[in-house]
């Protein structure tokens, strides 16, 4: 009895020690050059490795994290799932709207180990092999001579780890239609706050963002093949301590919500001047965020502007 004690006492130990190593283990993957093209990023399944220490809230209704890393404080959803193809890839988890052309959200995680010196990937952005049948392919034509920038949700700086991430964030589904002003003024300023949270703080961070897409509705403005071009742009963003997941997320906790308009001449802005809501932004978006929070926590940290 006493041996069998201590040989499960001491496989639980190991289990734990293998969960705490994994964000370790997968910062340090993939260093070497790949080709033109990224290499299919596979779906996560529910065997995938965990993501961030600790465990889901379940007090206040809060639902299970996904296995994804990118997706620890929940699947964002809205009452419609048939415009909404989840894909899962080992840089960012996104939602696509095949009716629109993009991406209803992409959603990733920020933190230290996603930075390295790789190079900025060279030539066209990419169509996406991953997406289902049928779907459109956006390509990097669709978006030439549009007036639009291609505009990153996850930041190629934030995947610089290696050569291959770095390339994923080059994929169309992870762009979408940006004024330059937009693009190169308060979006960038917050992009570099959060690179400088994520890497020079050591916080870790959990991003979702995109367009406000008309739901439902015809879209006023489109480019190439149906590309829809969305009036206003989100950004979540919930600060962290390294390994923290949602059950470590309380009312105290540093959440960031923008709503920022697409549109020209606001590109010496700065990104506070577009602070609101989480509440604000599920509003415009139909989408339910942080679903994996503990519901009481959600009511608190969704009704506050952040700081």
């Amino acid at each position: 009895m006493f041996v069998v004690a201590l040989l499960g006492g001491l496989g639980a130990l190991l289990h734990a020690c293998k969960a705490d190593r994994w964000l370790d283990d997968f910062a340090s993957q993939g260093s070497g050059e790949g080709t033109s093209r990224p290499r299919p990023t596979a779906t996560l399944g529910p065997s995938a490795a965990p993501g961030p220490k600790g465990s889901p809230a379940r007090g206040g209704g809060g639902k299970p994290a996904d296995a994804s890393v990118h997706l620890a404080l929940g699947v964002p959803t809205d009452d419609d799932s048939s415009d909404d193809s989840v894909m899962r890839k080992p840089q960012y988890a996104l939602s696509y709207n095949a009716d629109q052309n993009v991406s209803n959200w992409v959603s990733w995680q920020i933190n230290a180990g996603w930075f390295g010196d790789a190079p900025r990937h060279k030539g066209k952005f990419m169509t996406d092999p991953e997406l289902p049948s049928g779907f459109y392919r956006v390509t990097h034509d669709d978006y030439t001579g549009s007036g639009y920038d291609r505009g990153h949700m996850v930041r190629s700086e934030e995947r610089t780890r290696s050569p291959e991430d770095n390339k994923v964030t080059f994929l169309m589904t992870n762009i979408l239609p940006q004024y330059h002003d937009l693009n190169a003024g308060p979006w960038l300023r917050l992009e570099e706050h959060c690179e400088d949270l994520g890497r020079k703080q050591g916080k870790q961070l959990f991003v979702m963002a995109g367009g406000v897409l008309k739901r439902g509705k015809k879209a006023s403005k489109t480019i190439g093949k149906g590309v829809v071009v969305p009036d206003t742009y989100f950004k979540i963003v919930v600060v962290l301590e390294p390994r923290e997941g949602p059950a470590d997320v309380t009312e105290s906790t540093r959440v960031i919500a923008v709503l920022m308009p697409n549109k020209e001449g606001i590109q010496d802005e700065g990104w506070e001047k577009y602070r609101t809501t989480v509440d604000e932004i599920e509003k415009r978006t139909g989408y339910d965020f942080l679903p994996a929070v503990d519901e009481d926590v959600q009511a608190e940290i969704e009704a506050k502007k952040g700081e």
